[in-house]
């Protein structure tokens, strides 16, 4: 997870933001939104020429977006050339493994003290009011506090 961490680091420091949205934009990812099944929140896939895509729901709060939009951008930049439809497909890979690392690339975009505005300052909070303030999955909160 260390490398994960690194990665996450090294992107905002080069864009200088750590904010999904504009990471996107710096790296020519295209984010559209559309009404998708509810289950589905989002998804990202590479075109026949390669060109990164994230795909969101469109119902999703701003928080949600967010989060997303950063754990997609995880899925594109940790897992390329794999996508949801390949995981199920290969039943030897571990589609929880990848989805615990895309969370925990969010959540190193967007739970440290030491980025920009779109960052969470979370000394002296708890794990449970940082959830709970951010709006950001407790799962992802409580992920970058163990790594």
């Amino acid at each position: 997870m260390h490398q994960i961490e690194t990665l996450a680091h090294r992107i905002v420091t080069r864009f200088e933001s750590s904010s999904p949205f504009c990471l996107c934009d710096c790296m020519g990812i295209q984010v559209h939104s559309l009404d998708l099944p509810k289950q589905v929140r989002g998804f990202c896939f590479r075109t026949d020429t390669g060109n990164p895509i994230i795909v969101l729901q469109q119902t999703l709060s701003k928080t949600e977006r967010v989060y997303c939009c950063a754990h997609e951008l995880g899925h594109l930049l940790l897992h390329p050339g794999l996508n949801a439809q390949v995981i199920s497909n290969l039943t030897n890979l571990c589609a929880p493994r990848y989805e615990r690392e895309a969370d925990f690339f969010a959540a190193c975009l967007l739970i440290d003290p030491n980025f920009d505005e779109w960052s969470l300052t979370y000394n002296p909070l708890t794990q449970e009011q940082i959830s709970s303030l951010s709006g950001l999955p407790f799962k992802v909160v409580r992920l970058r506090f163990e790594n």
